[in-house]
């Protein structure tokens, strides 16, 4: 049998350990990470092996030669253009004349593969995916198979809400030679996105091999330090390069261990041609490459040493990889997830913060402190981007120098020269935030619209009306007193960016991987006054403003009265409204109410600080939120005939097809989060639904319009029966929760548009992961609302379950 290993990887996510060698080159105890897939080739009984190379080829070619010394005889095959996973194996397609087997050359793994290609055989399909079951989905492909093993479904890299198992693709497979049929050669095709689901449209079988046994794609500098770990417990059935002196050690050839250096903790692995010298003190996870020179009172814990380092004394190393040719001055520290890159010079007294990372040839002068390369070092967090954007603490977790970074890396992922808007509200630190993301923006050659003060729904609108490519929104979060400031990034429609441009965004921003522009190339400041007009003046032109005014209505305005640019007052008053205003902190929506009733209002909005959201209380003091405006607005759309579709997010009630149906409009239903709402409505210049002001002078037209009060109008609204529910869930548990849920259902009628949505006789139930909270979010809807609650505690009582049984 013959098999194909994929080496062309850059390693991205790994660098700086890639600048200067391809992923499979990346060594692992003293051993390139495609030696391993190569042994375990050979233990397998196969010896014809074929390497697709891309990135930095010769330094694989150069190492493995025709493989002869590792008992197998390498046939490689490179790539002159970018081809994909398939591409990459479809280039080889000569060499592949029989069933064969795809492995990765930068993974771990101790999988038996004489059983996944038995297993292929036995099925006889087309492809076999050999799987795995992991804690954490999101970064993989995930995969669902019915009992006899055939694939069903899968998705590539998820989020939470598209989790349905924590069964993942671990890029191993066995494959028949006809798969060439379906595409051509030097062309891009992925297995995953492209061949996988044609196959499956072809009505070919696909089948999954669950594995047991260790398997690692080393896909993060925190997984390139665990599987280090994991191989010193002896968690994989591998061979080391270095013998086993005594219980947890392990000492390589020609190594000079000094009588008083201290074993503090174990396992601790030594390459071959080193020098430990006195009082030298080794941890646990101390891993140490050959010919490195480690001098007195050096303290080593937790951490990763490549080859041909000198590390002087009372040198502290905490969890960091240092890699080739290294001189470490004496009295230096290098902290948790710190990486140095090949060839840097670190001074004497330099402190090396925690997640910093070198790129090779750097020089650190003495008593440095360098702190600046991942400022998020102190404060864990699982993403950059949260639920709509970047958020944090001003000057803690979101600080200007952080702002410049996530400017420069987003200004990387669009063309040098095109716009963008960035607009603000009035806050200081906005501003402070917004001056700083103009200078990244600048520095990466991009154009910059200054639309000045204003809300988010302007920004969005802004970003249309001057064809911009995006935009930035920096605010602050209420309450201000807790000094949390939000950063949304815009696409070229003015919604939120998805979720591929955020990992885009964010890899760049982590590698520190910018794009600065030649001084020509400079960006530019362009102050666009006027916005705010324009936005009013645009949204006056698309109501009936004559038969608004003729109503004279009494209008209660709760706002954030210190931001002069709302716009709402404005245009109510425009509208002929009687305006009644107060501040919006001074009241909640329910405390208006009593204002509503004791002045005979026939409606009063109360908006956020951004005026984005809005809350409305009718004439007779109905507090109308959530679900309720929701069905409120569905409502007004279809029976106005403002548009023929809505999207509404998984989480809504049942009662909002009912609606559509009796207008004839369209409901799409969408995963829970804004940008998955505003893309049905995308070619529109407003978002009502997340924009309070468009949103209110659209519901005031339509009681004018119909002559009726908003009370009339609510009770012609069928009320919905909702619960909610939070059921705590450690992260490591999310996707094996999500699975064993999703096999206990089979054969109910479910959606997996957004987690996992299941209907009953009497209504609904939805079960979502939190994107930012190790929770699960439970909903359900019923005829009434003890039902509601029933379902909901069934499915609380079922996660508790499965949690308590990991």
């Amino acid at each position: 049998m013959k098999a194909v290993i994929m080496a062309g990887g850059q390693g991205s996510r790994l660098r700086p350990l890639t600048c200067n060698k391809p992923k499979p080159m990346v060594p692992v105890l003293n051993k390139p990470v495609m030696e391993y897939a190569i042994e375990l080739l050979r233990k397998h009984g196969i010896t014809e092996i074929a390497v697709t190379l891309q990135y930095l080829p010769d330094k694989i070619k150069e190492y493995f030669g025709d493989g002869l010394r590792y008992g197998v005889q390498l046939h490689y095959f490179e790539e002159t253009i970018p081809l994909g996973t398939a591409g990459s194996v479809r280039n080889a397609a000569e060499f592949l004349d029989e069933t064969f087997l795809v492995i990765s050359g930068d993974g771990i793994t101790d999988y038996d593969l004489t059983k996944a290609v038995a297993y292929h055989k036995e099925k006889k399909g087309i492809v076999t995916l050999v799987l795995a079951k992991v804690a954490n989905p999101l970064e993989y492909g995930v995969v669902m198979c019915d009992d006899s093993g055939k694939i069903i479904r899968f998705l590539e890299k998820p989020s939470w809400g598209e989790v349905f198992s924590d069964t993942v693709n671990t890029g191993i497979y066995v494959i028949e030679p006809e798969i060439f049929n379906y595409f051509d050669k030097d062309i891009f095709f992925d297995f995953s996105k492209d061949l996988f689901p044609l196959l499956m449209e072809k009505g070919r079988e696909l089948y999954g091999y669950i594995a047991t046994g260790y398997w690692s794609d080393i896909g993060s500098l925190e997984q390139y330090r665990q599987t280090h770990f994991d191989l010193l417990d002896g968690l994989v059935n591998v061979p080391l390069k270095v013998r086993m002196v005594e219980d947890g050690l392990w000492i390589g050839e020609n190594t000079e261990i000094h009588p008083g250096v201290k074993f503090t903790g174990r396992p601790v692995y030594i390459g071959d041609n080193c020098y430990i010298d006195q009082d030298v003190e080794l941890g646990e996870y101390t891993i140490i490459g050959n010919n490195n020179t480690i001098r007195n009172k050096a303290s080593i814990k937790r951490s990763i040493l490549w080859d041909y380092n000198y590390i002087d004394q009372n040198v502290e190393l905490r969890g960091a990889v240092v890699c080739h040719h290294n001189r470490v001055q004496s009295n230096t520290s290098v902290f948790e997830g710190a990486v140095i890159g090949d060839d840097c010079f670190l001074g004497n007294r330099v402190m090396i913060k925690p997640q910093v990372k070198l790129w090779p040839e750097k020089i650190v002068e003495d008593n440095s402190v360098v702190n600046t390369s991942l400022i998020w070092s102190d404060v864990y967090r699982r993403n950059l981007f949260a639920y709509n954007g970047i958020s944090g603490i001003v000057n803690v977790e979101v600080t200007p120098d952080m702002a410049v970074k996530l400017a420069l890396a987003y200004g990387a992922s669009i063309p040098v020269n095109t716009r963008v808007v960035v607009g603000s509200d009035y806050h200081s630190a906005s501003q402070v935030m917004k001056k700083a993301i103009k200078a990244g923006l600048l520095a990466a050659g991009i154009t910059v619209h200054d639309i000045g003060i204003c809300r988010t729904p302007v920004s969005r609108f802004a970003v249309k009306q001057l064809a911009a490519k995006g935009g930035l929104h920096i605010r602050m979060l209420p309450p201000v007193a807790n000094h949390k400031i939000l950063i949304e990034i815009l696409d070229e429609n003015g919604i939120n960016i998805g979720k591929d441009v955020e990992r885009k965004i964010e890899n760049a921003f982590y590698q520190e991987d910018f794009r600065r522009a030649i001084p020509r190339q400079l960006g530019e400041i362009r102050y666009m006054t006027g916005l705010c007009d324009g936005y009013i003046d645009t949204m006056l032109q698309s109501v009936a403003v004559e038969q608004i005014r003729a109503r004279r209505y009494k209008v209660l305005l709760a706002y954030d009265s210190k931001n002069t640019n709302c716009s709402l007052p404005e245009v109510l008053e425009k509208l002929g409204c009687r305006l009644t205003t107060v501040h919006f902190e001074d009241y909640s929506p329910e405390s208006l109410s009593s204002l509503v009733l004791q002045n005979s209002m026939d409606l009063a909005i109360y908006l956020n600080s951004n005026a984005d959201l809005a809350v409305f209380i009718s004439d007779d003091g109905q507090v109308i939120t959530d679900e309720n405006l929701l069905c409120l607005w569905t409502y007004i759309v279809f029976k106005s005939g403002q548009s023929r579709m809505l999207g509404v997010p998984i989480t809504a009630p049942s009662i909002i097809e009912r609606i559509a149906e009796q207008y004839n409009g369209e409901i799409v239903r969408t995963r829970a989060n804004p940008r998955a709402m505003m893309e049905v409505t995308k070619d529109s210049l407003f978002q009502p639904y997340f924009d309070g002001v468009y949103m209110g002078i659209k519901l005031i037209e339509f009681l004018a319009m119909q002559n009726k009060k908003l009370s009339e109008v609510l009770r012609a609204i069928p009320q919905p029966h909702l619960h909610k529910q939070l059921v705590q869930c450690p992260w490591g548990a999310k996707g094996t929760v999500m699975r064993r849920l999703i096999e206990e259902i089979k054969g109910e009628q479910v959606e997996l548009i957004d987690g996992i949505k299941i209907y009953h006789k009497n209504g609904w139930a939805l079960i979502l992961p939190d994107h930012e909270e190790p929770v699960f979010r439970v909903l359900s809807e019923a005829n009434n609302d003890k039902t509601a609650e029933e379902i909901a505690a069934t499915y609380a009582h079922k996660i508790e379950n499965y949690r308590s049984a990991i």
